[in-house]
């Protein structure tokens, strides 16, 4: 563990592993079907309106945040944990043109939240994984909720199904697509969270929302 600590403070390592993150995403896109299906109320907002929205997917879906500065065709922020391991997605995102936000709920979390709520004010998109990041897995923790109470923004359930992936020994066994797919990137019905509504509710209601875009994605694929 150590030997990977030294290795992952490395930060010109941690550039090169980065790179070849993004150029093995690249050779999934150049060899893959991949279809974006949308959800027409997000449609309406994002292509039409204009408006700024929260994505949400699982932590083992995070390979695929590059697909959601293809669906909006303008730049989007996503939410990365500060822990080094982050640093080389960060790297890969960077080169495909997304913001980074650094923080989680243990590290730099308020000052997070406000870079997250200042980048809604002005009218871009936010990624965030609602159980990262370090779980539990599938389950929705409040931070995503309340950024949606105080900017007024619908929270969008995203997924993507894949025909051919492999499971990484990571807790929450996150999915690392392999070339020559059949891809699906699913974007669910949007979630409003009122204001003064209790957050556990709203917070199952996520849940189930995403877990139920997890299944269309999949079905979609075959």
């Amino acid at each position: 563990m150590a030997q990977k600590r030294t290795l992952l403070n490395n930060r010109a390592l941690a550039w090169l592993v980065g790179f070849l993150l993004n150029a093995y995403g690249q050779l999934f896109l150049i060899t893959s079907r991949l279809r974006i299906e949308a959800d027409p109320e997000v449609e309406r907002l994002v292509r039409e309106q204009r408006v700024p929205v929260i994505y949400a997917l699982w932590h083992s879906h995070v390979f695929f945040v590059p697909l959601f500065r293809t669906y909006e065709r303008r730049a989007v922020s996503v939410l990365l944990s500060a822990h080094r391991d982050a640093q080389i997605v960060g790297v890969a995102a960077r080169l495909r043109g997304i913001h980074l936000v650094f923080g989680s709920s243990t590290r730099g979390g308020a000052k997070a939240y406000l870079q997250l709520l200042s980048v809604l004010q002005r009218g871009e998109s936010v990624v965030m994984t609602p159980d990262g990041p370090k779980g539990p897995a599938k389950r929705v923790k409040s931070g995503v909720i309340r950024l949606a109470q105080q900017s007024g923004c619908a929270v969008v359930p995203v997924a993507l199904g894949c025909s051919r992936l492999h499971r990484l020994k990571s807790w929450d066994r996150s999915l690392l697509p392999l070339p020559f797919s059949k891809a699906v990137f699913q974007l669910g019905e949007p979630l409003y969270c009122p204001a003064e509504a209790p957050l556990e509710p709203l917070q199952q209601q996520l849940e189930v929302a995403i877990q139920a875009t997890v299944a269309r994605a999949a079905d979609r694929v075959n």
